[in-house]
C-alpha cells in the first residue's frame, strides 16, 4: 500500500509543477523570475491549476486513510489504486474541459474515500 501513497505523491508533484509548467512554456521568464505578478495563462494552464487545487481537498484524507490502513493492517490496496485512477482521469478531464467525465471521476474518487473509511471500521 505504501507504493500507492508514493504514486499519489508523484501525482501531486505532476499536478503541482510539471503539468502547469508544460502548459505555460510561454511564460518561462516569469517562472524563473520573482513572480511579482500573475502570468497570463492559457485556458488549459488555468484548468490545471484548478485541478490541483481540487486535488488538495482530498489528498490529506487519502493519505490519512492509507496510513491508517497500513497501521491497522487492513488491505486498502485495490481501493487506493481505484482512487488514484479516478484522480488521474479527473485531472485529464479537467484540463481537457470534459465536464461530465470530470464530475463523474470526482464523485467516484469521493465514494472510494468513503469506502476506504468504512473498511477501516
Amino acid at each position: 500500500m505504501i507504493n500507492y501513497i508514493l504514486y499519489t505523491c508523484l501525482l501531486a508533484l505532476f499536478q503541482a509543477w510539471i503539468l502547469p509548467a508544460a502548459l505555460n512554456v510561454s511564460n518561462a521568464k516569469w517562472m524563473l523570475g520573482n513572480r511579482d505578478q500573475d502570468p497570463d495563462g492559457s485556458i488549459k494552464y488555468l484548468r490545471a491549476k484548478r485541478a490541483y487545487a481540487n486535488l488538495q481537498e482530498s489528498l490529506p484524507i487519502f493519505f490519512v486513510l492509507g496510513v491508517l490502513g497500513i497501521v491497522l493492517d487492513i488491505n486498502l490496496e485495490s481501493l487506493m489504486l481505484y482512487w488514484l485512477i479516478a484522480r488521474l482521469v479527473h485531472v485529464f478531464a479537467y484540463v481537457m474541459g470534459i465536464a461530465l467525465l470530470r464530475s463523474a471521476s470526482f464523485i467516484i474518487s469521493a465514494v472510494i474515500l468513503i469506502m476506504m473509511a468504512i473498511s477501516l471500521v
